[in-house]
């Protein structure tokens, strides 16, 4: 039973070394051409292939499991032109050692512009929000602050006095953009 155990976790050991030996892999390092300092971030990726890497904080990557083979190797960064090296060996259960200098580019694009608009409806308040603009105001068919607020839901105004939800007028206060 022994014997039995030990063999197939040998062959399992043997297979899994020899599968491993017939790859290799890319290492190296991106920087800036003309300052020498490294990219952090860029992407290295084997060209036709799903593989590829970023570069840690000193601009050092590294691809691991790559078939041996002839490969193109292209390195991109904001800001920088892409960089391709084509006909880079891979040998199995070797590393092979490819660093790429970026130059630099001005980036030139239109002028974008963008909108925001306010949600219909704002997922994070927790009780109802009425917002209104100046024009909202100048629209609607009132003279003074007080009319406005009348027009609210929950409030009623009878013989000049403002009642909010049901309370006493000496009970209501209301604050428009920190003013009383």
């Amino acid at each position: 039973m022994f014997r039995k155990i030990f063999t197939i976790i040998s062959i399992t050991l043997l297979v899994a070394s020899v599968t491993l030996a017939q790859t290799g892999r890319i290492m190296g390092k991106v920087v800036d051409q003309q300052s020498g300092e490294p990219l952090i971030g860029a992407n290295v990726l084997i060209v036709g292939t799903n593989f590829g890497a970023a570069t840690d904080v000193n601009g050092n990557f590294i691809i691991t499991q790559v078939s041996p083979g002839e490969y193109s190797l292209k390195a991109s960064y904001i800001g920088y032109q892409d960089v391709v090296m084509r006909g880079i060996r891979i040998s199995g259960g070797l590393t092979t050692e490819v660093n790429f200098r970026l130059p630099s580019t001005a980036i030139a694009t239109k002028e974008i512009v963008i909108v925001s608009q306010r949600p219909i409806i704002e997922k994070s308040a927790t009780n109802a929000v009425r917002i209104v603009n100046s024009e909202d105001l100048q629209a609607l068919p009132v003279r003074t602050i007080g009319d406005y607020i009348g027009l609210q839901a929950g409030v009623v105004r009878q013989d000049g006095l403002t009642y909010i939800r049901g309370s006493r007028p000496d009970e209501t206060g209301y604050v428009l953009e920190g003013a009383d």
